[in-house]
């Protein structure tokens, strides 16, 4: 991992989180290699930098949360994440943002999808930590330890 950037996502750079979280999820390094992926380390980056109100890490973090297991309503919060990113973008990334939330929302009880709903909308960025329940899959996730 590049050391400046896990410096610059540790000062709270919103872009070298996403890009740390993306780092991490992909598996693959900046330079085309390879790498161990962590996807507990993934979603902790890309929900400092989402929570952060940057749009490409929480629509890159719903996709995180939308391609794994449904951990304790992790699906839920994909569909929550597409919602809001949503909200502020345009063109080919809206459609990803929709598509995502389509197909993970098709899968969900109109309970869940209201929540999402719910979530999106009283979602203020920076405006706290993590839900509780963001935080209990992460650490479901991180095999129980704490983040």
């Amino acid at each position: 991992m590049e050391k400046r950037l896990l410096q610059a996502a540790e000062r709270g750079d919103a872009g070298a989180q996403c890009n740390l979280g993306i780092l991490y999820s992909n598996e693959v390094d900046d330079n085309g290699h390879a790498v161990k992926g962590n996807r507990p380390k993934a979603i902790k980056w890309l929900l400092a930098a989402a929570d952060q109100g940057l749009l490409r890490a929480q629509v890159t973090l719903a996709e995180v949360y939308a391609d794994g297991p449904d951990v304790s309503g992790s699906h839920t919060i994909a569909c929550g994440w597409f919602l809001l990113a949503a909200k502020g973008l345009q063109g080919i990334h809206l459609q990803r943002a929709r598509s995502g939330y389509e197909r993970v929302a098709s899968h969900l009880s109109p309970a869940q999808i209201m929540q999402a709903r719910s979530y999106a909308r009283d979602w203020v960025a920076g405006a706290a930590e993590p839900s509780k329940h963001e935080s209990a899959i992460a650490r479901k996730l991180d095999g129980g330890s704490a983040q």
